[in-house]
């Protein structure tokens, strides 16, 4: 369930407040990025992320407290011990081209989930049976998915923890067969990567969204983002500002292939100098402290225990290059910079769209990170994905998926979250606020569990 936004944008006088919600209005949201393709796909960056939740659907989605909520899922149910599970789709679910939403869809939506790039397709097809052999494609056989079902059924190898997370994935999003979503907005017209039109889809399952229309435009400058709201271009602006309650994590990510960050004792000096750094409180509005590399929605902080004792070592002075996401303020970045120079590091950052900003050749990246599902375990697999290197994570998040007693999972979870920040690979500087600003007469603007923008019940003030 989406949770509503506080700060600027949920913030309306009494006045605006008694006109109440209305059907009707032209949304135009200005972002840093407009996917090329409208395919389901793990979203990078905001406003990828905004255009997948207005397209697609997905069968099930996660609510404040990462309980799972239907979608075009409307129940489902266990059996065999837990190693069986059925899903119900809403009985009236339909995608965009008209066509009914079956399970047969829904089954041809999965199985091109798991062969996906998400972790959370590779931890699905892991606890399926045959799901590992059916995602490196040395059998097109998927006992885990069988067809020809009244519903779709998932069949697991064993009982394992949070097994319909992975369907909450924007990449494991339904669609026809000829590739038609079923999310609250329809696309009409698209120039690929610069601007995207929908209108709002009269048989959504959860309803008509209020607004008729929403316009999304690339504006590849952050510091352009906030003229399109001062000039009235746009009503929102998606990747700068700052925005309700801290969800997504100022992460960054050390290249370990590439010297001097292949060498552990560096990349250690580096973590512990940041860590007792302030590095974004004083120039980002909203920025906490991190208590970990998972913004503390998702999960408690972790027990109290006494840190590893480490190798130190002092960074050579040696020029490195910083790929710097757009989303992030300047400020931020040119404060990392400073505090790099300190350590003995000449830093370069160059700019990167936040699609691209992983991607790029560099020594370092710097990035606004959130999970594509908010489930502690995913978001870890996630994390781990970018910091292949190091080893033994994936082995002890296997273990906390089997493991069912909720306290002794946490317990796994955090010890992987551990050798992660151990390696020094991924180092948390500040958790942070959903980068967007709107308008005074947008109301209705929502976040998920994840920080993504739900604009399904967002109205326009006349």
């Amino acid at each position: 369930m989406a949770a509503p936004v506080v700060g600027a944008l949920a913030l309306a006088s009494a006045a605006q407040a008694a006109l109440g919600p209305r059907y009707g209005g032209d949304l135009v949201v200005a972002a840093l990025a407009v996917p090329a393709a409208l395919d389901p796909a793990a979203p990078r960056g905001s406003g990828e992320a905004l255009v997948a939740l207005l397209a697609h659907e997905r069968l099930l989605r996660l609510d404040a407290d990462g309980e799972p909520r239907g979608a075009l899922a409307r129940d489902w149910f266990g059996a065999a011990g837990g190693r069986e599970w059925v899903l119900r789709l809403q009985p009236h679910a339909r995608f965009h081209d008209g066509q009914a939403v079956t399970p047969e869809a829904a089954r041809r939506s999965v199985l091109r989930f798991l062969r996906g790039p998400s972790p959370a397709a590779a931890r699905l097809a892991d606890t399926l049976e045959g799901g590992a052999a059916f995602r490196a494609r040395r059998s097109e056989e998927l006992p885990g998915v069988p067809a020809s079902a009244a519903d779709l059924v998932l069949r697991f190898a064993e009982p394992v923890a949070a097994p319909l997370a992975p369907l909450a994935a924007p990449s494991a999003a339904v669609v026809s067969a000829g590739g038609a979503g079923a999310g609250p907005f329809v696309p009409t017209t698209s120039v690929p990567a610069r601007r995207l039109a929908l209108t709002a889809f009269g048989a959504h399952v959860r309803g008509r969204p209020l607004l008729d229309r929403v316009t999304v435009v690339a504006v590849p400058r952050a510091d352009e983002l906030q003229t399109e709201l001062q000039t009235r271009r746009a009503s929102l602006v998606v990747g700068s500002g700052a925005w309700g309650a801290p969800v997504a994590t100022l992460l960054l990510v050390l290249d370990p292939s590439r010297p001097p960050f292949d060498r552990g004792a560096v990349r250690a000096t580096v973590a512990d100098a940041l860590s007792r750094s302030d590095l974004a409180g004083r120039v980002l509005p909203g920025a906490a402290p991190p208590a970990g590399l998972l913004p503390p929605r998702l999960w408690p902080p972790a027990p109290d225990s006494a840190e590893a004792s480490r190798t130190r070592d002092a960074a050579p002075a040696t020029p490195i290059t910083l790929a710097v996401s757009s989303e992030v303020p300047p400020l931020v970045s040119q404060r990392l910079v400073a505090y790099l120079d300190s350590l003995g590091f000449r830093a370069s950052a160059m700019a990167r769209t936040p699609d691209h900003v992983l991607d790029a050749p560099a020594h370092a990246r710097l990035l606004l990170w959130s999970p594509e599902v908010p489930e502690p375990e995913l978001a870890l697999r996630e994390l781990a994905g970018l910091a292949p290197a190091v080893g033994g994570v994936l082995e002890a998040l296997a273990a906390a998926a089997r493991e069912l007693e909720a306290p002794r999972r946490r317990v796994l979870l955090h010890e992987a979250e551990t050798v992660l920040r151990a390696s020094g690979v991924l180092v948390p500087l500040a958790v942070v606020p959903v980068a967007a600003h709107a308008s005074a007469n947008l109301h209705g603007v929502a976040t998920d569990r994840a920080g993504r923008l739900v604009l399904e019940d967002a109205w326009l003030e006349p």
